[in-house]
Order: C-alpha cells, then sequence, then structure tokens
C-alpha cells in the first residue's frame, strides 16, 4: 500500500522537478534526506513516533533541512507530516529515481562482484547489458565477498546471476531434485 501512495507522490514531485528543471536536485536531495534519516536514529525516531505534534516535527525538519534541499523537497517533507506519510520516505525516493530514470531514458544497473571490477570489465558489462536493453545505463558497483566468483547482476526487477555461488546453487537444486 505504501509503494503505491509512494508513486503517486513521487510522481506529483516529478511533474513540479521537471517544470522547474530541477529533477537531478531534487533526485539528489531525496537520497540526502534518507541517508540523514537513516543515520539519525533520533531523527528516525522523531519523525516516525505519532506522539510528536507534526508541527514539531517540521520545525525540526526545517531547521534540519532548509539548507540541505531546495523548496520543493522541503514543501513535500511537510505535507508528509501534516499527512502522516513520514514512513513512505524510502519508497518515494525510490519512485522518483524510476521516474526520473524512465523520462531520461536511463537504466540503473546493480552489479555486484567478490572483487572491485576495473575499468574494462565496467566497459563491457555497460555494453553487453546496453545492447539488451537499448537504453543509457547507469552503473553502481558493490564489492561482496559472498559472491564468491563471477558477477551478479540487477536491472530494474530482472536479476543475471553470473556467479559462483548462484552457479554451486543451482546445481545443489539440481542434484535435490535428481535431474
Amino acid at each position: 500500500m505504501s509503494v503505491v501512495v509512494a508513486k503517486r507522490y513521487a510522481g506529483a514531485l516529478f511533474e513540479v522537478a521537471k517544470e522547474r528543471g530541477t529533477i537531478d536536485a531534487v533526485e539528489e536531495q531525496l537520497g540526502l534526506v534518507n541517508q540523514i534519516v537513516a543515520e539519525s536514529t533520533d531523527l528516525k525516531k522523531m519523525l516516525y513516533f505519532p506522539g510528536i505534534a507534526g508541527e514539531v516535527k517540521k520545525k525540526v525538519v526545517e531547521e534540519i533541512f532548509k539548507t540541505e534541499v531546495n523548496g520543493e523537497v522541503l514543501n513535500l517533507l511537510k505535507i508528509l507530516i501534516d499527512r502522516r506519510r513520514e514512513s513512505i520516505l524510502e519508497d518515494l525516493q525510490a519512485s522518483f529515481v524510476e521516474i526520473a530514470n524512465d523520462y531520461r531514458g536511463i537504466l540503473d544497473v546493480n552489479v555486484t562482484t567478490a572483487s572491485p571490477l576495473d575499468k574494462d570489465e565496467e566497459e563491457k558489462i555497460m555494453e553487453a547489458f546496453g545492447q539488451i536493453y537499448d537504453k543509457k545505463l547507469r552503473l553502481h558497483t558493490k564489492v561482496d565477498p559472498k559472491v564468491i566468483g563471477g558477477v551478479l547482476v540487477k536491472v530494474g526487477n530482472r536479476l543475471y546471476d553470473g556467479t559462483l555461488s548462484g552457479k554451486l546453487n543451482r546445481f545443489h537444486q539440481e542434484l535435490k531434485s535428481g535431474r
């Protein structure tokens, strides 16, 4: 339910940002807001605690973010507080990024490997998936030693598992099923 609501708010915010030419800034600022909220347990508790008056929350939010975000994002935060929708911030950011990327023709590609990729490896991945999706790609890399070897690529809601651990898991499943 909150994802649907978040998409509505994200869509409205996107239209305002598009009209004002601030799509990139709003995307970055939503990320900053979520990062600050995630890193501060006190702020998170205050925002999500229903016993604290909305006016108090709005004053705190304004004090923290007035120099960090533009008017559109600050007004959105206040609207979310007024409507008791503070908990949708993460979903709202994800929805905004999705809408903005669709508008720009960009596709986020999340790549997880056991060790950092060099530029050649990144370019090969970008080239391969660029041909599949025929869009401009934005690569996000993450190192996870549990991957063992190979690469795990997430594009939208699709997962391409070329990891050694993934292959071992599939092999294990095949052995269990008797194939």
